[in-house]
């Protein structure tokens, strides 16, 4: 009988720890962290009404060690906010194993990790304001401030003529396999 409530209470805890643990970030920030946001469609509208680049955080938020250490050493910092609040749209597309999303979100999810060709976490895109990736990134050694500059100064050159088809390639992904994007009204 004693057996019987222990086994009970330890398959409570242990479905404690795996389902209920993870829905709350680690570091006591919001799900998913404040200023960031989830939705493409939104995201790539907020970008062409502000002329905004996006930083697309491909992670895994709730299991990758180097997702969490860029999340504590860079993106949950003042300072990368500042910088961020000013110049940039934030994206954080999620791949968590502990946390339930919905149907659209992976959908959306996956069809993103498709198009940038994510292998691994974390895997940062940077498109601009018209939806051109970039530059691709990940976790740098360094803090914020270095994160910053990387950012700012190491994004590769471009031939127009590539620019015109990535950006298409985008826009047209998008367009077909998660919809429409309208920019928000003033």
């Amino acid at each position: 009988m004693k057996m019987a409530g222990i086994k009970k209470t330890g398959m409570l805890l242990l479905w404690s720890v795996f389902f209920l643990a993870p829905l709350a970030a680690e570091n006591g920030e919001p799900y998913p962290p404040e200023g960031w946001m989830t939705d493409v469609k939104q995201a790539f509208a907020e970008s062409e009404k502000t002329g905004k680049d996006i930083l697309i955080n491909f992670t895994g938020s709730d299991w990758c060690g180097w997702c969490k250490k860029l999340w504590s050493d860079v993106f949950g910092t003042r300072e990368f906010r500042k910088y961020a609040d000013k110049n940039l749209i934030l994206l954080f597309l999620d791949s968590p194993r502990g946390m339930k999303q919905s149907e659209e979100t992976k959908k959306q999810n996956q069809v993103m990790s498709r198009l940038f060709g994510v292998q691994g976490y974390p895997t940062i895109w940077v498109l601009d304001s018209e939806l051109t990736p970039v530059m691709k990134t990940g976790y740098q050694v360094g803090g914020a401030k270095k994160y910053i500059e990387h950012l700012k100064k190491d994004r590769p050159p471009m031939e127009e003529k590539t620019k015109k088809e990535y950006r298409e390639m985008v826009r047209n992904t998008v367009k077909k396999e998660i919809g429409n994007w309208q920019p928000p009204a003033p």
